[in-house]
């Protein structure tokens, strides 16, 4: 037998010519025969215990093991008429039982599972005419088999995989390419961990892993192998963001921002007209630790909707202006830095803000009028001007600081890791390149601390899980087709609210309406509730409007000209109106847990009850997937909560695809159950980054090439060219 290398294309291996390496990469990203083995199965059948025809039961579930042996054809007519046809296939067990499979106007069934097929049926057990049946079966394609099925077919291989597959690449096709990659591959060359660190960790080799996984015995070899396999995806992820954070500090000095006790930072917290919560005197505490350090600070601020994020930042910002030195917030939406503008002069009003020895607050967007640019730029370059709060204008060329003390990134998982590096480099001129200013990155979409600790690896982690006195949970409602005579009582609550001084939010999924898509549109909805709510002034906010007619359109909501706002997400973040008790959210369906759950923290704001009500199903059919979401959002505020619904719904997911870093998706690691593994693996990269923070030495050399390999782009998916 011909071995093939790792690296090599996926051709290498017989029967994948260039059609089928197409397919291969276009629906999986397989290129390489590494690339293969690393496709991981989904989940496993017991074929060494498969359940018995005699031993079902007439009306539980089963899952029988067969293969077909023949087919059925049979049409015939419903009760109202309609032509119904009926296909069953004859499949027989290892033992010579046979059982039924039934399927109803699925004649492509037969064609999908030929006599000789081996599958898995599930479904109820029913009986025909003496026969166990199982009608309109989930089926999961085993193999084709050349022969009569019988015992020994399953002898050698008692759990058999089952693979993430395509119509075009069916499980068993991949199951076959995979039995001859782990035989053909040199498994020995993928082994990248010491030995003595696979023995610490009680470890399997990889070659032996990568077999089991695909090929395992009994359940303790797959345990084995997928504990090997877990730890692989989490150590070299957390390398390579220690890595990154090694190279952003090396030679790096801090700042040097400590809190002063007779400072602005002191004096707004003594000024502000309410007590702070513990989780924010926590971050102030853990922040101060970080500002005093010699070190620049790296920290992730983490709260849900509400939970006073901006005044931690505001804080950490007037700490390095207490050391006389600037601080920038960049934030990505225009919206959302003029709402944060509006919302500093506020909050620090009782310090002084742009008069004499006050502080001193500009703002800098795209939008940003040529004349007031040329000033704010100039006075951020003298020194004159103490805080800006910014979109991307703020990395445009010709942006520089006199001495930026603090940066704070305003959602983090909208910006790539080269544009928080880019604000940073502003700090100061070249010959102050290695004093860099301290960061503190924020998000209001709550992660479950574990997926925290491995999306966030380079960054220190505090969480703001307390709401402040006086907010009262909203109410959340879910209102589907069958209940739309509540639409009308709705319209009138508005008014009612209106009536009280309340403001109330109507977001829709487009801005117009859309030819392939259904779904209600802001343009339109925003004409249909000026006609529902006469005398109520309804004014529209969408991404596509001009700079000044959104300023415009947010300004007479605010002050209450026109107290009912129809708009897109773009008012999903930040807009900060007290207010405002109603949100209306038109299609819920179409949108994730976390964006319902930052719209919905647009309302709650103040110290009055609010409400949100989730319109769904009444643009088409709700899922049962879209239902289950929506009825997590509607039984809890808590965003924490909300967080691990989310993941337990749909999985991780792509944790890295909007992040910039480089990272891989984690294919095996379940964040929940591998909360262990995520720990350990973060401190040791940690300790061995401590230790060896270029991965230079010879005995790191395949811990640094394995780094490299899984970091998509090499060096600069995550940043260690930019860092100097």
């Amino acid at each position: 037998m011909t071995h093939v290398q790792l690296d090599e294309p996926v051709t290498a291996l017989a029967g994948v010519g260039a059609a089928k390496a197409r397919q291969l990469q276009d629906h999986f990203g397989i290129v390489t025969v590494r690339d293969l083995l690393e496709h991981y199965p989904r989940r496993y059948h017991d074929a060494g215990a498969v359940t018995d025809v005699e031993s079902t039961v007439v009306g539980q579930p089963a899952t029988l093991v067969g293969s077909v042996v023949d087919w059925q054809q049979k049409r015939t007519n419903t009760r109202a008429g309609r032509r119904l046809d009926l296909r069953t296939a004859i499949v027989e067990q290892p033992s010579g039982q046979r059982f039924l499979a039934t399927f109803f106007n699925q004649p492509w069934r037969e064609r999908g599972l030929p006599v000789g097929t081996t599958a898995a049926f599930s479904g109820k057990v029913e009986r025909f005419r003496g026969d166990v049946q199982l009608s309109a079966p989930s089926v999961d394609v085993i193999g084709l088999a050349t022969a009569a099925i019988d015992e020994a077919a399953f002898d050698h291989q008692r759990l058999v995989p089952l693979y993430p597959s395509t119509d075009q690449l069916p499980s068993h096709q991949l199951q076959a390419l995979l039995s001859q990659a782990v035989e053909r591959a040199k498994l020995t060359e993928g082994e990248w961990l010491p030995d003595e660190l696979r023995a610490k960790h009680r470890l399997i080799d990889w070659g032996a892993a990568i077999r089991q996984i695909h090929q395992p015995h009994c359940q303790e070899e797959h345990i084995a192998a997928r504990h090997r396999l877990v730890f692989d995806e989490l150590f070299s992820l957390q390398l390579g963001i220690q890595w990154r954070r090694a190279q952003h500090e090396v030679d790096a000095v801090g700042r040097h921002n400590p809190p002063r006790g007779d400072g602005l930072a002191a004096r707004f917290i003594d000024a502000l007209p309410f007590v702070l919560t513990g989780a924010q005197q926590r971050a102030l505490n853990e922040l101060a630790n970080d500002l005093a350090g010699g070190r620049p600070m790296h920290r992730l601020l983490q709260g849900d909707v509400g939970s006073g994020k901006t005044i931690v930042a505001a804080w950490s910002m007037l700490c390095a202006v207490d050391n006389r030195r600037q601080a920038a917030m960049m934030v990505p939406t225009e919206v959302l830095a003029e709402q944060h503008y509006a919302t500093l002069q506020q909050v620090l009003a009782p310090l002084g803000v742009n008069v004499l020895d006050g502080v001193r607050i500009g703002l800098l967007t795209s939008s940003t009028p040529q004349a007031e640019r040329r000033r704010v730029m100039s006075e951020l370059l003298s020194g004159a001007m103490d805080v800006v709060i910014g979109t991307h204008a703020l990395l445009q060329e010709g942006v520089r600081f006199a001495d930026l003390g603090v940066a704070v990134v305003d959602e983090q998982h909208r910006f790539g890791v080269a544009q928080r590096v880019g604000l940073r480099q502003k700090a100061a001129g070249e010959d102050a390149a290695d004093v860099v200013p301290d960061v503190l990155v924020m998000t209001a979409t709550p992660i479950p601390r574990s997926l925290a600790m491995t999306i966030y690896g380079d960054l220190d982690v505090s969480v703001l899980d307390e709401l402040p006195q006086g907010r009262q949970p909203i109410v959340t409602q879910l209102i589907t087709p069958d209940q739309a005579h509540r639409r009308a009582a709705l319209y009138d609550f508005v008014r009612e609210q209106v009536e009280n001084g309340k403001r109330a939010y109507v977001v829709c999924p487009f801005v117009e309406p859309s030819t392939q898509l259904a779904g209600r549109a802001a343009v339109e909805e925003h004409h249909r509730l000026g006609e529902i709510l006469t005398g109520i002034p309804v004014t529209l906010v969408h991404g596509r409007m001009r700079p000044s007619e959104k300023d415009e359109a947010m300004q007479a909501f605010r002050t209450g000209q026109a107290p009912v706002l129809v708009a897109t997400t773009v008012i999903e973040v930040g807009v900060d109106v007290p207010e405002a008790t109603v949100m209306v959210i038109e299609d819920a369906e179409r949108f994730g847990i976390s964006q319902l759950h930052q719209l919905r923290g647009r309302v709650g704001r103040g110290t009055d009850k609010s409400y949100c009500v989730l319109f769904a199903g009444f643009s088409g059919e709700l899922s049962d997937d879209a239902r289950k979401r929506l009825e997590a959002v509607a039984a809890t505020t808590d965003g924490f909560a909300l967080a691990e619904a989310d993941l337990d719904l749909r999985g991780a997911g792509q944790l890295f695809g909007a992040r910039q870093s480089g990272a891989r998706d984690l294919k095996l690691t379940h964040w929940r159950r591998d909360l262990r593994a995520i720990e350990r693996t973060r401190s040791l990269a940690r300790s061995v980054i401590a230790q060896d923070p270029q991965l230079a030495s010879p005995q790191h050399a395949r811990l640094r090439t394995e780094v490299l390999r899984r970091f998509d782009g090499g060096l600069e998916a995550f940043d260690i060219l930019e860092s100097g």
